[in-house]
């Protein structure tokens, strides 16, 4: 198998909850994987970040992710760049680093816009920023952000994401 064989393998796997087998295709993946392949490589860090983010190990999860990032960056893939920086930000918002992770979702989010992308991608990333700005009491860019995320879940046809803007959207326009 080739290292984005045994990624998808890995992914598959992850999916089916079976962590030793995930870990050791993964060990595989990195041992195989050229130190010049920063894909491959931020991608295995990603899979190693969400291992860690299922079992709400979120520090742990987060400096994997970071890893993930930064070979990201050094292949320059502004998608990639932008779904990393969403699991950045994510994690950030979750161990309470706001700040943190209010400039790395707006960092996403811009290079989101920036490039042709799955609709679901920017509405993933601005579900999360939604949530973010509601702990941060910014109600009427929570507005904003929830109708476009909302809209974005139509695009998709993914009913509980629209369930969900509109729930937001319900309890925020009662204030």
């Amino acid at each position: 198998m080739n290292v984005d064989q045994l990624l998808e393998e890995a992914w598959t796997e992850r999916r089916n909850d079976n962590i030793e087998e995930v870990r050791r295709l993964l060990v595989i993946a990195l041992q195989n994987c050229s130190s010049q392949d920063y894909n491959s490589l931020g991608r295995i860090y990603h899979i190693y970040g969400q291992l860690e983010s299922d079992r709400d190990h979120y520090s742990a999860a987060l400096s994997q992710f970071r890893k993930s990032l930064m070979y990201y960056e050094k292949g320059n893939d502004v998608n990639k760049i932008a779904h990393s920086m969403r699991h950045n930000a994510d994690l950030e918002s979750e161990l309470g680093n706001l700040a943190e992770s209010e400039y790395l979702y707006r960092k996403s989010i811009d290079l989101y816009r920036s490039i042709e992308v799955n609709p679901g991608d920017l509405a993933n990333t601005l579900r999360g920023f939604g949530i973010l700005l509601e702990k941060l009491g910014s109600t009427e860019e929570t507005i904003v952000v929830w109708k476009e995320t909302k809209a974005l879940y139509q695009e998709c046809e993914l009913k509980e994401g629209v369930d969900e803007a509109q729930s937001k959207l319900d309890q925020l326009l009662k204030k």
